[in-house]
């Protein structure tokens, strides 16, 4: 039996909901949508969605609250990039326990080879591409 609620899946009217409610809070806060903040405010709301958050006026309270998570020197540490990540990871797996065992594996791999990571480069990219490339089944490069 299909469940919405368990299967990873966004439905037509789910998704109804969930660009109503953002809509709303990128209006309302003067957001511009391609932003980081918008950007942000996007992966948040499905993340939201995602794990349980599926009444539109609920959903809205808990984005009423976001910020933007930021280290104090304007760079996205890893640490703020798990929402992203987690995401990233759901939309390329079958299950939660995939997507979480995919980040878990990700970041185990990013920590054993830091030293390829460019200090100028862009970490959420970086962890991105280690991602699928690890999904994929290919040894990141």
């Amino acid at each position: 039996m299909f469940v919405p609620q368990q299967s990873g899946y966004i439905l037509p009217e789910d998704f109804t909901v969930i660009a109503t409610v953002y809509e709303k809070i990128v209006s309302a806060r003067a957001i511009n949508r391609q932003s980081d903040e918008g950007e942000w405010l996007a992966r948040y709301t499905l993340e939201l969605f995602m794990s349980g958050t599926r009444d539109a006026r609920e959903l809205e309270t808990r984005l009423e609250e976001f910020s933007l998570p930021m280290s104090g020197d304007g760079k996205s540490r890893v640490v703020d990039l798990l929402p992203d990540l987690s995401a990233w990871a759901r939309s390329l797996t079958a299950s939660p326990s995939e997507a979480t065992a995919l980040t878990e594996q990700t970041l185990d791999y990013a920590i054993e080879h830091v030293e390829e990571f460019i200090a100028t480069s862009d970490v959420r990219r970086w962890l991105v591409r280690l991602m699928v490339e690890l999904r994929l089944g290919r040894r990141p490069r």
